[in-house]
């Protein structure tokens, strides 16, 4: 065990039920600075690990052990020199585990140290463990309905513009002379098309340029507080889309909430860590401001009221816990209502969105048939006038 002096391991061994024999001054070699890994890990690879973890501390396997042996059940290089480091740092420096794990803030979120260390201050660490699993599966579950929502859109909108730019850029430029030699009237589609085309092919530096700006610009808004709150606001207000965002964001604060109360975390800090880790800057901003009010004496109830991003359900979840005493098992209730609701959300944007697909992509492919098909019934009709 390290610690600063002989005093602070001595009370840890003391609140073990151990008593200090020897401790020793290191040499100023050891106590240089350790290197520390740290970056992005897969969520599956995270879960696995934790779930790993969370079985041993239930059936009683010594923590020391288990980060012993889990190295061999994860794939990550990264992951499992982390792992080494957080081993290290409980066994050789004495750290706590959700201390290990802040060292690494890049692979274990502030939401995963902060219910470990509220596992850990309430005596309760297997308890925290296996609900930030629950937590982990449920996120990895609503994040694959997300990716299965925005597959199929994607596809078709890829490959609409894959198709108008093979027509602009390959097909018209080699129709163009044909239908120029002809000295015929063009119809509005295809003079559309060929403007577009001829366009995009004189300036395509500058359509380039246009594109890399938006999207770059779009980055750079984003880095401020003020742009973010922005664009997030305007995705909160798109049809259908907006309403999906919604519940995922409700669906994540009601889980994120009962997640710190049922592990001992206290509600202003437990609502400040909400606070940080929400994705959408509007929720974010407005539990922020619900915080404030709560601090200053208002109850949960009125402070959560006073902002229409929070529905009904999460309403009446709070008034509820208030009046009953029963928070945890109201957030619970709540967190079961949108676990239904949120893949019910996606399959109604999927439900919306697949005729509205197949109306642009049958528009772009009608008026694509259009430019090419009535210019060549014109050329037949002049042949014939003048036969």
């Amino acid at each position: 065990m390290t610690a600063a002096d002989e005093r602070i391991i001595e009370e840890r061994l003391r609140a073990d039920g151990s008593y200090l024999i020897k401790a020793e001054l290191r040499a100023a070699a050891a106590r240089a600075p350790r290197t520390l890994s740290d970056g992005k890990v897969e969520r599956r690879e995270l879960l696995a690990f934790l779930e790993y973890v969370a079985g041993s501390f239930e059936v009683g396997i010594p923590i020391l052990e288990t980060l012993d042996d889990v190295p061999k059940r994860v794939q990550s290089k990264r992951l499992k020199k982390i792992i080494g480091e957080v081993r290290y740092a409980v066994a050789e420096e004495g750290k706590s585990l959700s201390a290990a794990f802040a060292e690494h803030p890049k692979a274990f979120p502030e939401l995963y140290v902060g219910t470990i260390h509220a596992g850990e201050a309430s005596g309760e660490l297997g308890f925290a463990l296996r609900q930030l699993v629950e937590y982990m599966d449920w996120q990895e579950g609503i994040s694959g309905q997300l990716r299965q929502a925005t597959m199929y859109p994607a596809i078709v909108l890829t490959a609409v513009g894959l198709l108008v730019i093979g027509l602009i850029a390959f097909v018209f430029p080699r129709l163009l002379p044909l239908l120029t030699m002809q000295k015929i009237a063009l119809p509005l589609p295809t003079r559309v098309i060929l403007a577009t085309s001829l366009f995009i092919r004189t300036n395509w530096v500058l359509v380039i340029g246009i594109v890399v700006s938006l999207i770059a610009g779009t980055a750079v808004l984003r880095q401020t507080r003020r742009g973010r709150m922005a664009i997030d606001n305007a995705i909160l207000r798109m049809p259908v889309f907006g309403d999906v965002i919604r519940d995922v964001n409700m669906a994540r604060l009601v889980t994120y909430l009962g997640l710190f109360y049922r592990t001992g975390v206290e509600l202003l800090l437990a609502l400040s860590i909400v606070e940080r880790i929400m994705q959408n800057q509007v929720v974010a901003h407005a539990i922020g401001s619900a915080r404030e009010m709560i601090a200053e004496g208002v109850s949960m109830t009125a402070a959560f009221s006073k902002f229409p991003i929070f529905p009904n359900v999460v309403i009446r979840s709070l008034a509820l816990g208030e009046a009953t005493g029963n928070l945890d098992q109201s957030l619970t209730r709540a967190k079961d209502y949108y676990g239904r609701e949120v893949p019910a959300s996606v399959r109604r944007m999927i439900t919306v969105l697949q005729p509205l697909l197949i109306v642009l992509l049958g528009g772009v492919i009608l008026t694509v048939a259009l430019a090419i098909v009535l210019p060549i019934l014109n050329i037949y009709n002049s042949i014939g006038i003048r036969r």
